[in-house]
């Protein structure tokens, strides 16, 4: 290389030769249907262009959390993990000469694997973003019919396997409710209802204790 160009000048480069990666991955549960780019799609496709115009890719932690653990005795099946991370596109002649994109990633793993999950969510994202990809599929289409068969994520089955709080016959009369066995499969739409049934019931056990005690 025989002018030193500017980390701009550098990912404009790579941006010119480098406009499209295929989704390679079919993804299905959860009530989801799609394909997705996974981040090695992502490295195959930019690794050449980006060693050619002289940039390195690395990402730093900056935070980490686990919001949520699992706990099979209430139904929460996997770790939930967050992480921050700074994502560095740096100048190789010149290193103090970057561009940092800052993105919030999550992952979800019954054992050790989610932080390794969410840094390679995080690194692909930025490099989608800062390159421009197109990606080959509007995900934009597929919007309303994932929403409609979305069920409940992590946070809110911990919140509702709390209330439940292992009453057996609670948790029974709402499986036969809405035809589930876990409480990842209640929809999205369903949550309010179920956690206004949860409320009754607690308030009718409450004042049958007190009719009781009276």
């Amino acid at each position: 290389m025989s002018e030193i160009r500017n980390i701009y000048q550098r990912i404009n480069a790579v941006m010119n030769n480098v406009t499209y990666v295929q989704k390679d991955k079919q993804i299905s549960g959860g009530g989801s249907n799609y394909k997705a780019v996974t981040h090695d799609q992502v490295i195959s496709v930019c690794r050449a262009e980006l060693v050619k115009n002289g940039v390195v890719i690395y990402p730093e932690q900056t935070a980490s959390d686990m919001p949520i653990l699992r706990d099979l005795e209430k139904n929460v099946k996997m770790h939930l993990y967050e992480g921050m991370y700074n994502i560095h596109f740096v100048n190789v002649d010149a290193p103090d000469d970057r561009i940092t994109v800052r993105i919030a990633a999550h992952a979800g793993d019954n054992g050790d694997k989610a932080p390794g999950k969410a840094v390679t969510y995080a690194t692909k994202t930025a490099i989608l973003k800062v390159l421009c990809l197109e990606t080959g599929e509007n995900d934009e289409s597929r919007v309303d019919e994932r929403e409609r068969l979305k069920t409940i994520d992590e946070h809110s089955q911990a919140f509702l396997a709390q209330q439940i709080d292992g009453n057996g016959q609670l948790w029974s009369s709402l499986c036969k409710a809405y035809n589930i066995t876990h409480l990842e499969q209640i929809p999205v739409s369903k949550e309010k209802e179920v956690q206004s049934r949860i409320l009754a019931y607690h308030k009718k056990l409450k004042e049958k204790s007190n009719a009781n005690n009276s």
